[in-house]
């Protein structure tokens, strides 16, 4: 993934009346970090870096730390450009632990996806660092709780590499210790990025266009719908849309609806064949 850009980004949550449930589209940058006090940010800043190397932002909240936290790839080294970029606060390890996970960038490598996320769990307003997960990003997600309490995330990223750009929908849990368990839903593979002078090459153009959320009145998930883009172009064609920004009419747009258990996310028949598109694409 890349670690600091998500493919696509979250809509705005709009509020839709219903009887029984509604669809949402997905709602904006990390609204999952609704509800995060400052105090919390910067006490558990604190478990990372001596106060000598904490960085502030313009309203005074720690930011990130001028030296590379324990257990990131470039831990210890100074000067770093470690910052936090997402912070959400949740009952993740179980449904009566207060946690906070922070999200960083600018001290791990692009196979790590360039950061990753600190897990804390509070307790009488003090922090305690249960675990970091290199490669775990989330300033683009969702929350949701599954039934007994415990919370979970369902998040948009991406990867980009030797011209290669994936777009992600991943749903995300977390174990007693903080640990992080991914399952990918969606995976949209681009890669017009490796296009060249050739007239006859053909690309892959794809894209995470939506997420819309189906819940119930009280705010528990009852499916989820992805809309996403899949076509074969030629590269002459790919530049072309770049200039008109339209796509081809070999683009095509799929709805993926998932149907939520209360514990897992599944496919609805009805879009099993769609999925499938992009499982061999």
């Amino acid at each position: 993934m890349n670690g600091r850009h998500f493919a696509a980004v979250f809509a705005a949550l709009l509020l839709v009346a219903a009887c029984w449930s509604q669809s949402v589209p997905a709602p904006a940058f990390n609204t999952a970090s609704a509800g995060v006090r400052s105090a919390d940010i910067d006490a558990a800043v604190a478990l990372l870096c001596l106060p000598s190397d904490i960085t502030r932002s313009k309203a005074g909240t720690a930011s990130g730390c001028r030296v590379c936290p324990k257990g990131t790839d470039f831990q210890a080294v100074g000067h770093s450009d470690w910052g936090v970029y997402a912070e959400t606060p949740g009952h993740f390890t179980s449904a009566q632990d207060d946690d906070l996970l922070l999200s960083g960038s600018g001290c791990d490598s692009h196979a790590n996806d360039f950061g990753g996320s600190f897990m804390f769990s509070f307790k009488s307003g003090k922090p305690r660092l249960l675990k970091y997960d290199q490669g775990l990003i989330t300033d683009r997600c969702r929350k949701f709780a599954f039934a007994d309490g415990r919370d979970f995330l369902v998040c948009e990223g991406g990867w980009t590499g030797m011209g290669e750009n994936d777009g992600l929908v991943l749903a995300i849990t977390f174990d007693v210790a903080g640990k992080d368990s991914t399952t990918k839903l969606v995976t949209a593979t681009d890669t017009t990025g490796m296009c060249g002078d050739d007239p006859g090459q053909v690309a892959q153009e794809s894209d995470i266009k939506n997420i819309a959320f189906s819940t119930k009145d009280s705010g528990e998930i009852t499916a989820m719908t992805v809309t996403a883009t899949l076509g074969n172009v030629t590269c002459p064609v790919v530049k072309s849309e770049r200039k008109t920004g339209k796509s081809a009419a070999a683009v095509k747009t799929y709805e993926i609806e998932f149907l939520f258990d209360g514990e897992h996310f599944k496919v609805a028949p009805g879009s099993r064949a769609a999925l499938h598109r992009f499982e061999t694409n």
